[in-house]
């Protein structure tokens, strides 16, 4: 199940689409998973992502970024650590870094941020597709 709150209805429903494409890309099987979306005004990041509890997970975005690629792959990459979540690939008390490089080297950070533009090019083509069939 998928949730969205706050930001603007444009906002939400693009962020809605996002994380259910990200979804069908990144864990096509996975039925029982909740995944609140909260757009609000972040300070110093784009977004987050928490492991609320057993198989809910809480995603921040950034509501100040633009609708463009920027708020998209922010939602794709927090999407990609749902996924890390729930098949136990990424844990919450991961946080065992000292700077912005070597948290840019985390394995789960450096495959989210990998996926992130994997899956904004699987967006934009999957658009392209729709408006050539219209």
């Amino acid at each position: 199940m998928l949730f969205i709150d706050g930001g603007s209805r444009k906002q939400r429903e693009l962020g809605y689409a996002a994380a259910s494409f990200a979804w069908s890309q990144l864990m096509p099987r996975i039925k029982k998973c909740i995944v609140n979306i909260e757009l609000k005004a972040l300070k110093g990041y784009d977004g987050t992502c928490l492991d609320f509890d057993n198989r809910e997970y809480v995603i921040e975005i950034n509501k100040k970024l633009s609708l463009g690629d920027n708020f998209l792959t922010t939602i794709f990459h927090e999407m990609v650590h749902v996924k890390q979540y729930v098949r136990k690939e990424l844990y919450s008390e991961c946080n065992f870094y000292k700077t912005r490089d070597e948290y840019l080297n985390l394995p789960w950070e450096v495959e989210a941020y990998r996926v992130q533009e994997e899956l904004l090019e699987k967006w934009h083509n999957n658009l392209k597709t729709i408006n050539n069939q219209n």
